[in-house]
């Protein structure tokens, strides 16, 4: 016997080969979700970055302003959003803005008042709490005046979600961002957009 010549070990042991054979098996199936998964994350991520690229604004009932919760005073892009949707009206482009959110409705239908938006113009919603909620209420909201079609005005990154959602509610909905508000340059953005377009898909909120 040559022993320069190295030998792999023979498993005798029926037991020990099946909870090998096990081990690989389970192994190759980790590995297959860990690329399904990241496969999937990428696909999402890429569908958020090209809707918020995308403005489809054209002529519908309203404009919906899905808000989330604020302390005492809109953001920035929340302002943006107010601006948008104002713009929309002026513009002849919906004749109805619904603006949604526990905190945020009473504060943009102020804001939306001082820009010269005429008051029964604009519908709230201050119950919700979350995009879901906002978007199902709006949806209501819509059908309860007689409203098919909708603009969503929300953040670039978040278009994907609100559209996915607004339709999944029965509406002819259209996305057009807030152009001043965060875009899809924002890394943590999209990934945080990629999360909530997937849970809303597994789990529906």
């Amino acid at each position: 016997m040559n022993t320069g010549q190295m030998r792999h070990p023979v498993i005798r042991n029926p037991h020990l080969k099946t909870v090998l054979r096990a081990l690989i098996a389970l192994g190759r199936g980790i590995a297959t979700a860990l690329t399904s998964t990241l496969l999937l994350l990428g696909l999402t991520a890429a569908m958020v970055v090209v809707q918020s690229g995308r403005d489809e604004v054209r002529p519908a009932g309203a404009a919906v302003v899905p808000g989330e919760a604020v302390d005492s005073a809109l953001t920035p892009g929340q302002k943006a959003q107010c601006d948008h949707a104002a713009n929309l009206y002026r513009r002849g482009m919906v004749s109805r803005i619904i603006l949604t959110g526990v905190t945020v409705a009473p504060l943009a239908r102020q804001y939306l008042i001082d820009q010269g938006v005429p008051p029964q113009v604009l519908l709230i919603e201050e119950e919700s709490a979350s995009l879901v909620e906002g978007l199902r209420a709006a949806a209501n909201m819509a059908r309860a005046q007689g409203i098919s079609s909708i603009v969503i005005v929300v953040d670039p990154p978040v278009m994907l979600t609100a559209l996915k959602v607004a339709r999944d509610e029965g509406l002819t909905a259209y996305g057009s961002p807030a152009s001043d508000a965060a875009g899809a340059d924002d890394p943590n953005a999209v990934a945080g957009e990629t999360w909530r377009y997937l849970r809303y898909i597994f789990a529906g909120r």
